[in-house]
């Protein structure tokens, strides 16, 4: 009697058994990937938003009009150029920033051309960074007896040789502090 070439139903068992294992190690190995993956291009995608806002930030306060700035430790408010995408005919615009629930805030409204003759327009808010929870600033100015020094308030004339911003970020994320000279500071 001839014998019929074959697996037996031990060998097919065994086979399926070490197979379902190779399969469960190769699931999460790609599941481990997958985690670690999404997790790096989440922190990158973090620190370029911190990135940018850093430079928006720079930006707008070196393009501060010399005519007023008025400082507290917690924002401060200011005339600056925004960029084209605002839609503004004249870029000039009333800018405050500070922290609200949503995060780093910039509240913005076109700067008048003259004196204001009726209401003034509704200021617009643009939210710059979610997840921030405080915001210290400091001036450095001039002192009245020839002496320069950082001050948590500033409301002189013209603008501070300095501004310093510490962004307090919820969790455990850190960034600098962003120390920007305005235009024309201390003239």
């Amino acid at each position: 009697m001839r014998r019929q070439s074959g697996f037996t139903l031990l060998e097919l068992m065994v086979a399926l058994v070490v197979f379902g294992l190779l399969m469960a190690g190769v699931a999460q190995t790609m599941r481990y990937g997958m985690t670690a993956w999404t997790a790096e291009t989440r922190a990158a995608d973090g620190s370029e938003t911190l990135a940018a806002v850093d430079g928006a930030l720079r930006r707008l306060i070196e393009q501060a009009a010399p005519d007023k700035l008025t400082g507290r430790p917690d924002g401060f408010a200011f005339t600056t150029f925004l960029p084209e995408g605002a839609g503004l005919t004249d870029p000039l615009a009333d800018a405050a920033l500070v922290v609200t629930p949503e995060g780093l805030v910039l509240r913005w409204r076109p700067h008048p051309a003259g004196p204001a003759l009726g209401v003034p327009a509704a200021a617009r808010t643009e939210i710059l960074l979610a997840g921030v929870t405080g915001l210290d600033v400091s001036y450095l100015a001039g002192q009245p007896n020839g002496s320069v020094a950082w001050a948590p308030r500033y409301s002189a004339g013209g603008l501070p040789l300095l501004i310093r911003l510490h962004l307090t970020l919820a969790g455990q994320k850190t960034w600098p502090d962003i120390v920007v000279a305005p235009p024309g500071a201390g003239s």
